[in-house]
């Protein structure tokens, strides 16, 4: 038994230095690697599930353990994955006044790497067919981005524009202050801790501790079978426009990110696109989607049912995205605006939108966190200053949800609503993501920003159904 284990651990650690040959396909073996990355999953997931935890924090610390032992290995393509952005730098650069190679070396001299970082970018983009790494690189990237914009089109899904609108005074009082509390909080912790860091960069750890992850809440409330507590309807609540109103902060803080400096005229500008683009696609639902939806199926047929609500997801992500907006608001918006009766002449009776894309987005969301993983530099956890910054800022993350709790009007058991804010989960990926890609997220705050992830992630579940349990223990007595 324990033969066969070390064979199956040698097969997956030697096999991603041959996956990469070339063969008659040139996409073969992006194939290949997608089905590691998918086992990967699949494993990450169980284990998850096993010590009672949500499958993204499985999928996510099997990606870390993975890509850091492929990364000390000297795997050229994960070497290209962890580092695109300095690779792409380096190709901007590029010019006829230099060769390749003095491009290369003018570049490493020019960027603040590491030692070892330099040596390791430098061996991948001086070989013969670093071109060919590249490639692979960015296509294996390319599916963990269908991953994320399915994953907020199936959140879009969960949410309609009328509901939105209709979540009570309540709610989005704690959403607002679940969303201001710890962006503030967020911004100051990483000032204190890290005056080295740029006022964008701060910004962007605090929008990152902004939003919840209403999956991770919603199946402690479900398994301890308490959906039906006011204070679970007012946090899943809370927390659909705590993602809102997440993802337009984002969309703020990557335009500011993106144009490089701090303007009062262009975060109006920035703030005007995100609301502008929510309003005209609220108002394509309620006056044009329906006319839409017929006339596409007449040439589609029976399949507009699956071919609009897909087209329409990369139609909004690419237009979010060419507005200077992330693709994810996009993608967001086109679940939000989808409603299933809108497609009743031309759908069968036992379907549902969820029974099509579902299982896509269950192939390529844990796709995307096995990615994520991939790109976290665990050795930055040795650093304790880089811990002490990271339990700071979850510190903070806490904090500032449980000040959101107390925002609850009275009748409400403040503490389980500020607890059931807490998680960041996919979410918080999801926008450590985003900081990576801009730049404005280095090496070690994307590993701070995974490391807050994960403890909200962890520490929120049992202090919920200790709540819940009380509040349930409370609500029996009064029964009786």
């Amino acid at each position: 038994m324990k033969t066969q284990r070390l064979l199956y651990l040698a097969i997956v650690l030697l096999i991603p230095r041959y996956i990469f040959a070339s063969g008659g396909d040139p996409f073969a073996s992006d194939f290949l690697a997608i089905f590691f990355l998918i086992v990967g999953a699949v494993i990450g997931g169980y284990l998850a599930k096993r010590l009672k935890q949500p499958p993204v924090l499985g999928e996510l610390i099997i990606g870390i353990i993975v890509g850091t032992i492929l990364y000390q290995m000297n795997d050229s393509v994960t070497i290209a994955i962890r580092h695109l952005a300095e690779v792409e730098h380096v190709m901007d650069m590029e010019s006829s006044d230099l060769t390749w190679t003095e491009t290369v070396h003018h570049a490493m001299d020019h960027m603040e790497l590491k030692p070892d970082v330099t040596e390791k970018l430098s061996t991948v983009l001086l070989s013969d067919d670093y071109h060919h790494f590249l490639q692979h690189a960015r296509y294996v990237l390319l599916f963990s981005s269908f991953g994320v914009i399915l994953l907020l089109f199936m959140v879009g899904l969960e949410t309609k524009t009328t509901e939105m609108l209709g979540m009570g005074r309540s709610a989005l009082i704690v959403a607002i202050i679940g969303v201001i509390s710890p962006f503030i909080l967020g911004y100051f912790v990483t000032v204190l801790l890290l005056p080295e860091a740029s006022t964008n960069t701060a910004i962007f750890v605090g929008a990152t501790l902004g939003a919840t992850s209403i999956g991770i809440t919603a199946r402690v409330f479900k398994d301890s079978h308490a959906l039906d507590l006011k204070e679970a309807k007012l946090v899943l609540g809370a927390a659909v426009i705590d993602d809102i109103l997440g993802l337009i902060l984002l969309a703020v803080v990557t335009g500011i990110v993106t144009s490089g400096s701090f303007e009062v005229v262009g975060l109006a500008l920035i703030l005007f696109k995100a609301v502008a683009f929510l309003a005209l696609v609220y108002l394509f639902e309620r006056y044009v989607i329906q006319k839409t939806i017929n006339k596409f199926a007449v040439l589609a047929g029976e399949r507009t049912f699956l071919f609009f609500p897909v087209g329409l997801l990369m139609l909004l992500s690419w237009t979010a995205d060419a507005i200077g907006l992330a693709t994810i608001v996009g993608a967001f918006a086109a679940g939000m605006v989808i409603q299933e009766r809108y497609f009743d002449e031309v759908r069968l009776p036992h379907q549902s939108i969820e029974d099509l894309v579902g299982p896509i987005e269950e192939i390529f969301a844990p796709v995307f966190f096995v990615m994520m993983g991939f790109q976290v530099n665990v050795l930055a956890f040795l650093d304790l200053r880089v811990v002490a910054i990271g339990l700071g800022i979850t510190i903070v993350a806490v904090l500032g949800k449980i000040i959101a709790g107390f925002a609850a009007r009275r009748g409400y058991n403040k503490w389980l609503v500020g607890i059931g804010l807490i998680p960041r989960g996919e979410v918080g990926i999801i926008f450590a993501s985003i900081g990576k890609s801009t730049g404005v997220l280095d090496d070690r705050l994307f590993a701070v920003v995974i490391l807050v992830v994960i403890l909200t992630t962890l520490i929120t579940p049992p202090m919920l159904n200790k709540l819940i349990k009380t509040e349930n223990a409370k609500l029996a007595l009064r029964k009786a």
